[in-house]
């Protein structure tokens, strides 16, 4: 992959910076690129100081043209994001710009946030450079697909502008200097963009162990998909809520931001990863391939490759199933019923051993079937979880409402000397429709048909067993009050 084209060269005996249109003369000129000249960049000192950077001319080099301005000695924001060599001096770069681009947001046309652009000044005093956008993007453009990328569109999402954009890709460099690897790295723009677009990506605490909870749900939140606010009734966080976990420039090196994990804590982040992947990869290329796929498939069809689909991922789930692994006897019953919510019936089976929670599963699995088959026809994830609901106000809706509410876990026995510990679980169960049974609509619902879940209160009392070094749910016996049915 050959270098983005900006380069240092001399003009009449001085020293200038260039870049690199990648058009000869001739087509320089059809293309009317001289206009670009007139465009201006910035220069953003630390000390809150904001200069224009303006081109000076054109010149050809080695059989194209370039446009030059005066010289700056600097390195590219992607560059540094990119070198774990450099993390502390990316780092203190990446404040410096997010300082710069806030000063810049009430300019005609703030720059915007490619990385590769932005150079932070070699001296490290933290003076940025924010080139001339549309000569940015065409020397980014003449560099290839691959640089391009590497250096634009890996880092900053398709559907955004503006502030947004640039919280997203300051989101997107922080990622990559405390995680290792950037949130999306497939080859393929096309895929990364769609990536982008659903917010397919590993959360960071995941990918970094004891990464600072706060500045890890920042991240998270701020890559999150344009949906995910929308549904919410929300906005993105912006640069200031960055500026403001990041601190000053040198107030904090990148280790200050993650603490060392025990033993366990450390197997429960593995093993959470390692559901999240496995979890990932069946509900992305499920979606995606009924999306390429409707047009030429029919409602039936679809119905039938999505069970298909189910089953398959039943089966494969068994050869490499999830398991409690370094979880206590709590942390499984928790993760038990947080499985309702998100539809795992691979998590649940983790959990259970004897057949215990036969029905529980049976029901979820259905539900999972039925949301793959509402997802073919409607084209985004018709399913919402009971609390995410109640926040939203737990007003009549047309998506599928499933999962637990005000769980209280009592311990009954807690010596588990002998191998078995025993819990008392109230909790409210949410399911679809307005009644207790589980709707049998095989088929999604009139766009105009909205139904109020119906929430009923459980007792259950959980015995659990410890096998082969794992804690199990064993047996669990279910009651419902009187006043709830």
């Amino acid at each position: 992959m050959k270098d983005l084209g900006i380069v240092h060269l001399e003009v009449e005996g001085t020293g200038v910076l260039g870049f690199d249109t990648g058009l000869d003369a001739q087509a320089f000129a059809q293309a009317k690129m001289a206009q670009f000249i007139t465009q201006r960049g910035y220069i953003v000192g630390p000390g809150e100081t904001v200069e224009p950077w303006r081109p000076g001319g054109v010149v050809e080099r080695e059989g194209t043209m370039v446009i030059w301005g005066p010289d700056f000695d600097g390195e590219g924001l992607d560059k540094l994001a990119g070198d774990d060599t450099k993390k502390e001096k990316a780092l203190d770069a990446l404040r410096f710009w997010i300082k710069g681009r806030l000063l810049l947001e009430n300019q005609e046309s703030p720059p915007f946030p490619w990385p590769a652009g932005a150079l932070a000044a070699a001296s490290g005093d933290g003076t940025i450079l924010f080139p001339p956008e549309r000569i940015l993007r065409r020397i980014l453009e003449a560099a290839g697909d691959d640089l391009w990328l590497a250096g634009a569109a890996s880092w900053v999402h398709p559907d955004l502008s503006g502030g947004e954009a640039a919280a997203y890709a300051a989101a997107a460099m922080l990622y990559r200097i405390f995680c290792g690897t950037g949130a999306f790295q497939n080859p393929d723009i096309d895929v990364v963009r769609q990536d982008m677009r659903e917010g397919v990506f590993v959360p960071a605490r995941l990918l970094t162990p004891g990464l600072d909870g706060d500045l890890a749900r920042l991240l998270d939140e701020t890559l999150a998909p344009v949906r995910y606010f929308s549904q919410k009734g929300t906005k993105r966080p912006g640069l200031g809520a960055l500026a403001e976990i990041l601190g000053a420039p040198g107030s904090r090196g990148t280790a200050s931001y993650i603490r060392e994990l025990t033993r366990e804590e450390q197997v429960k982040v593995n093993n959470e990863l390692e559901q999240f992947q496995r979890k990932k990869g069946v509900t992305v290329k499920t979606k995606r391939f009924l999306v390429r796929n409707t047009a030429i498939i029919t409602g039936c069809l679809i119905a039938l490759v999505v069970l298909a689909l189910s089953v398959n991922s039943i089966l494969s789930g068994r050869a490499n199933m999830p398991n409690t692994r370094g979880m206590n006897p709590r942390e499984v019953v928790e993760t038990y019923y947080g499985a309702f919510g998100t539809l795992d019936h691979t998590l649940m089976e983790a959990c259970v051993t004897n057949k215990a929670g036969k029905d529980d599963i049976a029901m979820v699995s259905n539900l999972f079937v039925m949301s793959r088959v509402r997802m073919a026809y409607e084209m985004n994830n018709p399913v919402i979880s009971a609390q995410e609901w109640l926040d939203d106000g737990g007003l009549p809706t047309d998506q599928t409402v499933v999962g637990i509410t005000g769980m209280d876990l009592t311990e009954l026995d807690t010596d588990p000397e002998d191998g078995e510990v025993s819990f008392h679980a109230s909790y409210t169960l949410w399911l679809p429709g307005t009644s207790s049974e589980i709707p049998e609509q095989t088929e999604p619902a009139p766009e105009d048909f909205k139904a109020l879940p119906q929430g009923i209160l459980y007792q259950d009392e959980l015995r659990l067993v410890l096998r082969k070094g794992l804690w199990l749910i064993g047996e669990i016996q279910r009651d419902i009050p009187a006043d709830s049915r």
